[in-house]
């Protein structure tokens, strides 16, 4: 039972030292990756604060300038933005259309000639090409006719030569069998006669005269610009000395991270790197007593356990003795080294303790810490942070909660005691931009009396309207010239007139010679008259149709376009001068709200990004959370589990030494000789052989004492035999042996005689019965 219990401490105990060795070595791992962790996670942090101070000039300067070149753009461009809208409301704009129309008669003018010299050269062309048809159709009918082969006669029949003609009929005049070619002369001729009217400079001078409206704006607005750019300077400015204190602050912090910070971790990695083995050493030298305990329970328990009791007489190495021994030696350890390891173990848990409720627990849970209040008193963050505002309400405890809530740069420094962004919406009134904006207001004006047509331009206007391009219908060039110049393709009528010329028998050379002669004059007009007017048809063609869809504006004819711009163009005029002074003060009330209103959209744009985006503190966390995983999880927890292991083995010393003494004294026992003790008989043969037994040294003394001695072994043997009779010896009393069996030991003279005839053998020698 006492080894059953002293198995389960050991396998307890056991526990204790894996657990000692395992702790020892995460605990140095931990200790010598420490400094580089927390070298990481500085960088990081300074990582995260170089970044944050780049968003916060990219906000609070980059944009603020870039913001105050867009509004001096707007200002430049304030008297264009008024006149468009302007022509916009007032349609003032179609005297932009109808200024366009008039600038691009010069090229309908040139589309026009051209359409009119392709279409004189397409005439020239067709009537040389209808007198040479006609030739040629002519001599093939008397030719063919002559010829007396079918081929001629196919060719006659399957090409129509008899009908062979010009297919399109170019010239100007009507025709009652092919429609003619629209005629451009007249529209020509009128748009030349508009243009060298100046009808283009005369609309050219009304939309002068619109444009001067927004000349007249600029020129008054410009005066008022420079006051409203000096106003959107100084609140640049004062956007930028915030973002230069701001910054000014990331820097210093930055600058502590590798003037103090970083250095002092390089010293510590020396000095862990110097010293740490020693702590090392020292756990796993622990660690080796407390192992050497549990290996000597260890073979005390399996040499208790599987070993033979000790009898003193030829024992095993490894009997109950040894295991007894190996159990003292086990006390004998403990006693010698319980109380080192005592104060070894009082002195780290007095430290891991300390350690961990003043360090660990406060930085894993640092809102309402004791411990941070006191270093809130100690560090005095505020007066580190802000030195001209050491009233300010900031802590450690309160940095450290707000960046674990991932909140921005402005709440975890609590930047409100530096500047609150709230107040940049009250920047008009300080920076006198409604003022400035009102001025700007004021100068834009529209005075009456605008006149942007004439009435001489609208006259021509009208007479261009009328001039007949509008009725010219371009659609029919397309539409006429999409067919072939002649009814006949000449060329493949030349080659078919080749194979039968070919093929004619003999007898008919003049036949021959004459389809030859047609076929070559045939293939040249093909080439130099068919071909070029496809050419041109097809110019023509497209130039139509472009043509056509130029002069529409829109609209569906030109003609409908000009008379609609010119009633837009006439109401505008009326609008500005009755209502267009109000109208426009109206846009500069708009001009001057658009105005203000991005320069409001801006600053909301830089308060939102101040306090809820810019700097959020979710890196910094990791690299705080992180230095805690290397300093309390990977050093200090094995630091604790370290003296927990130790304690834990020192605490099952206690029961450990009351088994291994009780156990020992059990183990160290040995069992009685269970049969009755006889005396030796002083044999030569025993004697050299070398048995020695107590009874032979009792034989070979004469006197006395050795009489007594032997009455005494006697009498004990007598008793023992009596004693118990399952330790009496079951061999056979009576053994075949020749002669009446072996021989019997003798006992010395005046001795008493044997207490049995029977054979016994002596101790410690018995034969357990047969089988």
């Amino acid at each position: 039972m006492l080894s059953i219990v002293l198995i389960g401490v050991a396998t307890i105990l056991l526990f204790g030292v894996v657990c000692a060795f395992v702790t020892n070595e995460y605990m140095q791992e931990g200790t010598k990756e420490l400094p580089h962790n927390a070298k990481t996670s500085l960088k990081d942090v300074k990582l995260y604060l170089s970044s944050t101070k780049q968003e916060i000039e990219n906000l609070l300067k980059t944009n603020c300038e870039e913001l105050e070149v867009t509004l001096n753009n707007i200002l430049q461009a304030s008297g264009k933005i008024v006149t468009e809208q302007l022509a916009e409301y007032s349609h003032a704009v179609s005297l932009t259309n109808l200024n366009d129309i008039v600038t691009g008669l010069e090229s309908i003018r040139e589309d026009l000639r051209l359409m009119n010299k392709i279409t004189q050269e397409l005439r020239i062309n067709a009537s040389q090409l209808d007198i040479v048809v006609r030739g040629v159709k002519k001599n093939l009918l008397h030719t063919l006719a002559a010829c007396t082969t079918d081929k001629c006669q196919r060719v006659l029949h399957d090409y129509k030569v008899n009908q062979m003609s010009v297919q399109v009929d170019f010239d100007k005049y009507m025709d009652r069998y092919f429609p003619k070619l629209p005629d451009v002369t007249f529209a020509l001729h009128n748009i030349t006669v508009l243009m060298e009217g100046n009808i283009v400079s005369e609309v050219s001078q009304g939309r002068e005269s619109f444009l001067k409206i927004q000349k007249d704006i600029q020129h008054a607005v410009n005066q008022t610009i420079p006051v409203v750019s000096a106003s959107i300077r100084r609140a640049c400015n004062f956007l930028a000395n915030i973002a230069t204190n701001m910054t000014a602050l990331i820097d210093r912090l930055n600058a502590d991270i590798d003037r103090v910070y970083i250095p002092h971790l390089d010293i510590a990695r020396n000095n862990i790197d110097q010293y740490s083995p020693y702590r090392y050493y020292l756990g796993l030298g622990i660690s080796g007593i407390l192992l050497t305990v549990l290996m000597c329970l260890t073979c005390g328990l399996l040499c208790g356990i599987c070993g033979k009791r000790p009898d003193g007489y030829g024992d095993d190495c490894c009997n109950k003795g040894s295991g007894a021994r190996f159990l003292m030696m086990a006390v004998w350890i403990i006693f010698l080294l319980t109380s080192v390891l005592m104060v070894i173990t009082v002195a780290h848990m007095v430290t891991g303790v300390m350690a961990q409720r003043g360090i660990c627990e406060p930085l894993k849970n640092p809102k309402d810490n004791r411990m941070f209040e006191l270093v809130d008193e100690l560090v005095q963050i505020k007066r580190i942070l802000y030195p001209k505002n050491p009233k300010a309400n900031i802590n450690m405890s309160y940095i450290v909660t707000k960046c674990h809530e991932n909140e921005t740069l402005y709440d975890v420094l609590n930047l409100k005691n530096l500047y609150d962004v709230e107040n940049l919406r009250d920047y008009a009134g300080r920076y006198d931009i409604n003022d400035t904006i009102q001025q700007l207001r004021r100068k834009i004006s529209l005075s009456p009396g605008v006149v942007i047509l004439k009435d001489s331009a609208r006259s021509k206007l009208n007479d261009l309207a009328q001039s007949g391009l509008s009725d010219i219908k371009f659609y029919q060039y397309a539409e006429l010239l999409a067919e072939n110049i002649t009814n006949i393709n000449l060329e493949h009528l030349a080659k078919q007139l080749r194979e039968v010329s070919a093929k004619l028998p003999g007898g008919q050379e003049d036949i021959r010679d004459s389809l030859e002669k047609n076929a070559h004059d045939l293939e040249h007009y093909h080439r130099d008259l068919v071909m070029p007017m496809a050419m041109l048809s097809e110019q023509l063609s497209a130039n139509a149709l472009m043509l056509q869809e130029n002069i529409k504006f829109n609209h569906s004819s030109m003609a409908e376009a000009i008379h609609d711009l010119v009633d837009e163009v006439t109401k505008a005029q009326q609008f500005l001068n009755k209502d267009g002074p109000e109208y426009v003060q109206y846009l500069a009330t708009r001009f001057g709200n658009a105005f203000l209103h991005q320069v409001d959209k801006f600053l909301d744009h830089v308060i939102l990004k101040s306090i809820k985006e810019i700097g959020r503190c979710a890196p910094v966390s990791n690299a705080y959370n992180a230095t805690l995983v290397a300093g309390c999880n990977k050093v200090l927890d094995p630091f604790n589990g370290f003296w927990a292991s130790v304690g834990w083995c020192l605490i099952l010393f206690i029961p450990t030494i009351v088994l291994c003494v009780k156990l020992s004294a059990l183990y160290q026992k040995s069992d009685p000789y269970p049969g009755p003790l006889v005396e030796a008989v002083h044999d030569k043969k025993h004697v050299s052989h070398g048995r020695h037994h107590p009874s032979a040294y009792v034989e070979s003394y004469d006197g006395p004492a050795g009489y007594n001695e032997r009455e005494r072994i006697a009498d004990a043997h007598q008793s023992t035999s009596h004693h118990d009779s399952r330790y009496s010896d079951l061999a056979p009393k009576n053994w075949d042996f020749p002669n009446g069996g072996p021989p019997r030991y003798q006992p010395a003279a005046g001795a008493p005689p044997p207490l049995s005839t029977e054979y016994e053998r002596p101790p410690p020698y018995y034969y357990p019965g047969p089988g």
